[in-house]
């Protein structure tokens, strides 16, 4: 059934009230956590009555999964858009860095919200819906990609690729950790150079390690 411009403007007004309370709801849980925030609160940050807000999100579980569902989506995109470039190992690596510190710090209260739910991000959502699982899967299997073609090339430390994976997304947990208790005061530039440095000590192998290329 074809809609009518009624119909087409009651959805595009849904949309943007849907974008609306994500974003308040994000900043709610970023400030209070998810057990201490109230819909009462969200609601009050972004203007809406809280009839508005039950009518697109039945509970306040429903908000959290969906601001998961909504970064986690964005977040693999990034991944997958390096993935893309066919990049060499290092660079790749280096590429995963920057779309990572970029994101983070364009989205503040997403990695405040985050970290405040006190789960290693090396590890798959839990709980969290079979959406979110396979997001995640996806993500690390393409950061391992990125270990295994270095390994394979000489690049990077022998290692398990699915464990440097983990291992990657955990310093980069690390120092967003610290990025945020120390006020978020660092520029992007800085994020990059500390969490690349780090990587480049962690997982490279010296210069005079790797396999030199016949003529």
């Amino acid at each position: 059934m074809r809609q009518t411009p009624r119909d087409e403007a009651r959805q595009a007004r849904t949309g943007v009230y849907r974008q609306h309370i994500l974003e308040a709801a994000e900043r709610v849980f970023a400030e209070r956590g998810f057990e201490a925030a109230k819909v009462q609160e969200i609601s009050q940050l972004a203007g809406l009555s809280m009839g508005t807000i039950y009518a697109i999100f039945p509970s306040k579980q429903d908000l959290h999964r969906a601001i998961l569902e909504v970064r986690g989506q964005e977040l693999l995109d990034l991944a997958r858009a390096v993935a893309a470039r066919r990049l060499p190992p290092r660079e790749a690596l280096r590429a995963l860095i920057e779309v990572y510190v970029d994101y983070f710090v364009a989205h503040p209260a997403f990695l405040r919200m985050h970290l405040r739910s006190g789960t290693s991000w090396a590890m798959s959502p839990s709980p969290g819906t079979d959406e979110q699982v396979e997001k995640w899967r996806e993500i690390h299997e393409l950061q391992a990609e990125v270990f295994r073609r270095g390994i394979a090339e000489g690049v990077f430390v022998k290692e398990d690729p699915g464990y440097l994976a983990r291992m990657f997304t955990v310093t980069d947990q690390v120092l967003l950790s610290d990025w945020v208790a120390g006020g978020m005061k660092a520029g992007r530039a800085e994020l990059v150079r500390r969490l690349g440095q780090f990587v480049e000590r962690a997982f490279c192998r010296a210069r005079e390690q790797r396999p030199r290329r016949s003529d």
